[in-house]
């Protein structure tokens, strides 16, 4: 696996920014030429070519293995729990659409589930070993993000479904979080709703980071305190035991926002074995829409977008990256606020 202190075996042994910096040029440049893709002119590709020759520069062993012969296959890996993404609506609609749109472009889909992000840096590097994949697909971007500085060294194309990631080197494909998350804080506070809670998936998840600060500016710019903020990832006790310290609260939140579809069903559950209700006593969206959610009873109000075309969209746009088309960030949509039964209003006040 590479990372950020030991890019290389051999102390001292030039990195791609090492060449990008001397030549004045991007570190996705330097990919592109030195693996013999599009996305460079000839001259400015026999520049970097000679500008990596001076300073002694030879590629990761994964990547000098790569050849122009394409494999036809396109890879997602997830870092998840094998249980959380058997049961997430979010990634089973995610994968179906990618593998819709790979079908119809020509090309095959690998799919991987591993547990952590180590694992999928090490399964990144098999598959460019090995010549697997011509590109991939990874979820989940995160501030800093390791992998991006590994698959620039690997010169496999990637896109990352989430962002916009600040890199050049990758396309991104993203919803606008940010923009939807204020708008659904807008109606609830015109619903009366003034103190807010958050149960985060992970801080580390680029998403989660967005969404939190989409929240807290809506919030600040009403002049209403921050949300109570709850972190899945850094805590050891379960939904029930979290959604039970924030109903023991002396302010108790009016309304609950969860990362995950799953996650509110579990807060359902909690508040109902504390006698109370939703929505008369505290009101509960999520992210993302499902079935499962317009199956519950009250059906749960959520952040909707088309996960489908999302995926669909992400495998399209490596497609053209496999084929030399510029990395870019595209904005795949703006999800919307669904008022179901878990809404409603509230005594706390009218919105200001």
């Amino acid at each position: 696996m590479v990372s950020k202190s030991s890019g290389s075996s051999t102390p001292g042994r030039p990195r791609i920014e090492d060449v990008a910096r001397a030549a004045g040029v991007s570190t996705a440049s330097v990919s592109y030429a030195l693996n013999g893709r599009g996305g460079v002119s000839d001259k400015t590709r026999q520049h970097i070519v000679e500008v990596a020759k001076r300073l002694g520069w030879s590629p990761h062993e994964a990547a000098r293995r790569l050849s122009s012969t394409r494999s036809e296959t396109i890879g997602l890996v997830i870092s998840r729990a094998a249980e959380v993404v058997a049961t997430e609506p979010f990634f089973g609609s995610f994968t179906a659409g990618v593998s819709e749109a790979l079908s119809g472009l020509g090309y095959s889909l690998c799919f991987q589930v591993v547990p952590d992000v180590a694992s999928e840096m090490l399964t990144l590097e098999k598959w460019s070993a090995r010549k697997t994949v011509d590109g991939v697909l990874l979820l989940d971007p995160r501030t800093n993000d390791p992998r991006i500085r590994l698959v620039e060294e690997l010169g496999l194309p990637t896109v990352i479904a989430g962002g916009p990631v600040e890199s050049t080197s990758v396309t991104s494909v993203w919803t606008d979080d940010y923009t939807g998350m204020r708008a659904a804080v807008a109606q609830l506070m015109r619903l009366g709703h003034r103190r807010f809670a958050r149960i985060i998936e992970s801080d580390t998840l680029l998403h989660s980071r967005v969404r939190t600060k989409a929240m807290v500016d809506a919030l600040a710019d009403a002049g209403l305190p921050d949300p109570v903020l709850l972190d899945l990832d850094n805590s050891r006790e379960s939904i029930a035991a979290l959604t039970k310290a924030v109903l023991d609260l002396p302010d108790r939140p009016t309304a609950v926002m969860c990362d995950d579809d799953l996650v509110g069903i579990s807060v359902l559950a909690a508040v109902n074995e504390r006698g109370l209700g939703v929505p008369d006593d505290v009101s509960v969206m999520v992210w993302d829409d499902s079935l499962l959610c317009q199956m519950m009873t009250p059906s749960l109000s959520a952040m909707r977008r088309d996960v489908l075309s999302y995926g669909s969209q992400s495998a399209r746009a490596l497609v053209d990256l496999v084929q030399g088309a510029r990395p870019r960030a595209l904005l795949h949509s703006v999800p919307t606020f669904v008022r179901r039964a878990s809404i409603g209003t509230t005594s706390v006040g009218p919105a200001s």
